[in-house]
């Protein structure tokens, strides 16, 4: 007997683009979408739910995870500004005497006449 090849659901990381089995009296057979967050089971950390954003519409959709017919598009490497992680810009940083300001918001202090 050949090697059980594993459901492809279980190898879908968030950023992916996956191809989704459509459900209901719709008239398509799948529709594309990207992955926005996958949730665990209760008792291991396998795939079990999705929220995929369809790429046609927008609409931000729950489905069962093994809804996903394909994984189109594997995240590893390319990088959405939508799931890059947060990063340091220096013209952000709070400049000496910002930390603990006194007085009204222009820069005076209260009570000085």
């Amino acid at each position: 007997m050949g090697q059980q090849q594993q459901p492809r659901f279980l190898a879908v990381r968030v950023g992916d683009l996956v191809a989704v089995q459509a459900c209901g009296d719709l008239a398509v057979d799948w529709w594309l979408g990207q992955v926005i967050h996958a949730e665990g089971g209760a008792r291991c950390n396998a795939n079990s739910l999705f929220q995929i954003a369809c790429v046609d519409t927008g609409v931000i959709r729950t489905v069962n995870a093994d809804a996903v017919i394909e994984i189109l598009t594997a995240a590893a490497g390319a990088r959405s500004g939508a799931f890059e992680t947060a990063h340091d810009h220096s013209h952000q940083r709070q400049r000496p005497g910002q930390g603990n300001q006194q007085g009204d918001r222009h820069g005076g202090q209260r009570g000085r006449r």
